[in-house]
C-alpha cells in the first residue's frame, strides 16, 4: 500500500468532490477532516491549484494592537529611567538579601515591549 503525503491526500479529497460528484461530508469523513476544511481545500485549490493544497504560515499578516518602533523604543527607555518601585505588600513577602533593587513584575508595557519571541 503506498503512503500519500499531506497535499496528495488533500488533492484526493478535491478531486473526490469535483470530478467525482462526492459530497463535501462524504469527503470529509474519508480524510477525518470537518466539512470546513475540505470547503478551504477547495477554495485554496481554485485560487492556487495545487501549491495551494501544501501548508501556509500560520502568523498573522500583521498584529493590529502591537505598538509602532518609536513608541515601544519610547516606552522602554521610560520603564528603564523610571522603574516602579516593589510594593511593600510584595516586600513583606521576601527575604531581605533580595529586597534590594528590587522592582515589580513586569506590567503590560513590559508585556508589549517584549513582542514576538520575548525580547
Amino acid at each position: 500500500m503506498v503512503e500519500l503525503n499531506v497535499v496528495e491526500q488533500r488533492y484526493q479529497a478535491v478531486l473526490e468532490v469535483l470530478n467525482q460528484g462526492a459530497s463535501v461530508m462524504d469527503a470529509a469523513r474519508r480524510n477525518g477532516v470537518t466539512r470546513q476544511t475540505v470547503h478551504s481545500w477547495l477554495r485554496r485549490y481554485a485560487s492556487h491549484g495545487l501549491p495551494g493544497l501544501a501548508d501556509g504560515s500560520a502568523k498573522p499578516l500583521s498584529c493590529p494592537h502591537q505598538m509602532t518602533p518609536e513608541v515601544e523604543a519610547r516606552v522602554v527607555m521610560i520603564r528603564r529611567e523610571h522603574p516602579p518601585p516593589i510594593s511593600d505588600e510584595m516586600n513583606s513577602f521576601m527575604h531581605p538579601s533580595l529586597q534590594r533593587g528590587m522592582t515589580t513584575p513586569r506590567d503590560f508595557a513590559d508585556r508589549e515591549c517584549r513582542g514576538p519571541g520575548g525580547r
